[in-house]
């Protein structure tokens, strides 16, 4: 049977000629060649054509969890800098004691549809944090990052947010771009950070998510023989 690869995708740019492709893949494996446009005059768009909007980005899967209700998973071996989008309703932030699964909004230049701010102290890489607009949830909607689980203690990501946000200030629908950080074999969780604050909000407990169906990526192993050396070596 042949192997299926996944290509990394290219970030678009307001400079590209628009319409642009979907970022997803179908469940064969193949890019989605439909068009992107943009919905509210945004200048670049949540990268998802209408039917990926739907139904998630086929190159992913939303799976039961023994302990944790759903995950997300690989459904193919997927390259580092994969990009994928998070992308929800735009509106309040709710109270910790709801279950929700929203992330800040922090609307990107209407201009240049970047989230860098050339002007703050920093220069060009400085992100932008002081434009909070409400909150993205993905409640309702066809998103599948929402599913994304969070490393427990022994455990670490292999994705991020890039803080690359796709939207208008005051508008109805937006999005976040997230990006692989290595290589993900297929079946195994994608995860990333929450923040420490998040657990304790809830009152919960931070716990190791991996099983062994559907297995996370472990952090590395500190070699405990080399601390013992250290411990017993004679004082002078």
């Amino acid at each position: 049977q042949r192997k299926t690869t996944i290509v990394p995708q290219s970030r678009p740019k307001v400079t590209d000629v628009q319409p642009l492709q979907c970022w997803a893949h179908t469940q064969t494996g193949k890019r989605c060649r439909a068009r992107v446009y943009t919905r509210e005059g945004e200048p670049i768009p949540v990268p998802y054509c209408e039917r990926h909007l739907r139904v998630g980005d086929g190159a992913l899967k939303v799976v039961d969890h023994p302990l944790f209700g759903k995950a997300l998973v690989a459904r193919y071996d997927l390259p580092a800098k994969y990009r994928m989008a998070y992308w929800g309703i735009r509106g309040r932030c709710q109270t910790s004691d709801v279950e929700d699964r929203a992330i800040s909004f922090y609307p990107p230049d209407p201009k240049t549809g970047s989230n860098i701010d050339p002007k703050a102290e920093g220069g060009r890489r400085t992100l932008k944090t002081n434009n909070y607009n409400g909150v993205l949830n993905p409640g309702g909607t066809g998103d599948v990052i929402q599913y994304a689980g969070c490393p427990g203690p022994n455990e670490r990501q292999n994705m991020r947010s890039t803080f690359q946000y796709y939207g208008l200030r005051n508008g109805i629908v937006g999005g976040l771009e997230f990006v692989t950080l290595m290589k993900v074999p297929k079946n195994t969780q994608l995860l990333h950070w929450y923040g420490s604050g998040w657990w304790s909000e809830r009152g919960i407990k931070r716990q190791d998510v991996g099983t062994k169906k559907y297995p996370a990526p472990l952090r590395p192993v500190k070699d405990s023989s080399v601390n013992s050396k250290k411990s017993t070596k004679k004082k002078i």
